[in-house]
């Protein structure tokens, strides 16, 4: 077993020889880094062979994917697809433009993204991530793939005057039909005015435009409470996305894994895992959302029409461990 800091997460990787000796149950006070003392938050097997599954849920490990893409069909016009979302979420979107229009705003759309406006974008996305309590800049690092390609980039950017207040990169993947919402940010009076909204839908707009059949939002880790925080599950499903496993969507790094969560010390509470449902965790099945929560939550915010089910349990150590 191997102990690792995973951006603030001690992680246990493990092993399938090591399963039955459960070597993590021994690990309290040999955490990672500076936080040794601490104990490890998650216990975790990548790419398990198939005869283990079965013995891991026993043993209350959750079959997951290790990566999420958050797909949605453009179909054929915005009104088309404002029609499938709930009354309140196409009213977040209206009410989101018309705050943006009444202040002035103007939306600006760059192909190819200027090297002017991507150091501007750069610097409020950094400065969003820095509040994150592991917040972890990954756009900075496609800073010379968005200028210089080869994959093609474009960007939508909104603007109070001559302030950049928010913006999207925009991937396009004309192998896979698809234009990705790569990375976006605004700023934070217009965070709480929704303006991400309306950026999404202009960003969706675009593409559409471009003839592309599908959008998504990317991949992220299938371990909501840790980079990324549950309310990123009501905004996207509440945006008309859906959740599939990264792999089914020509992720070549995509594979299941099976997690353990022992502990909320460095996670939200809830933290929320899309799992694998049904006898034996058949991988063809839909997903169920996992809270897992110190503390009694409702599942219900957290339920939608491409999940089996939802449920909540505690961390496997059966301690209190803090929000």
């Amino acid at each position: 077993m191997e102990i690792v800091d995973r951006y603030g997460l001690s992680l246990a990787l493990i092993e399938p020889h090591e399963l039955a000796a459960e070597p993590w149950t021994a690990a309290a006070g040999r955490g990672a880094g500076a936080d040794a003392d601490a104990g490890v938050d998650v216990v975790r097997m990548e790419r398990p062979p198939a005869a283990l599954w079965g013995e891991l849920a026993g043993r209350g490990f959750l079959r997951k994917p290790a990566t999420l893409t958050w797909v949605a069909e453009l179909g054929s016009g915005e009104e088309e697809f404002l029609a499938r979302l709930d009354t309140k979420a196409r009213q977040d979107v209206r009410r989101a433009r018309r705050r943006a229009e009444a202040a002035g705003l103007r939306e600006v759309v760059e192909e190819p993204v200027s090297e002017r406006t991507l150091e501007a974008f750069l610097a409020l996305y950094e400065e969003r991530v820095a509040r994150m309590r592991f917040g972890v800049p990954f756009a900075l690092g496609y800073r010379d793939a968005v200028l210089r390609g080869p994959q093609k980039f474009c960007g939508v950017f909104a603007y109070a005057g001559d302030e950049l207040v928010g913006g999207c990169l925009v991937l396009e993947l004309p192998e896979r039909d698809a234009a990705v919402v790569r990375f976006s940010a605004v700023s934070a009076e217009w965070r709480r005015h929704s303006l991400a909204r309306a950026l999404y839908f202009s960003a969706m707009r675009v593409a559409r435009a471009k003839g592309y059949a599908r959008v998504t939002l990317g991949n992220e880790p299938n371990l909501l409470g840790h980079l990324t925080q549950p309310g990123l599950f009501h905004f996207k499903t509440g945006m008309g996305f859906t959740a599939v496993p990264s792999q089914e969507f020509g992720d070549p790094d995509g594979h299941d894994e099976a997690d353990l969560v022992l502990s909320l010390r460095t996670l939200g509470d809830p933290t929320l895992v899309l799992a694998y449902s049904g006898p034996g965790a058949d991988p063809e099945r839909p997903l169920a959302a996992h809270l897992i929560s110190d503390s009694p939550v409702s599942t219900a915010p957290y339920r939608a029409p491409f999940l089996a089910a939802v449920t909540r349990s505690a961390p496997r150590s059966g301690r209190r461990t803090g929000a």
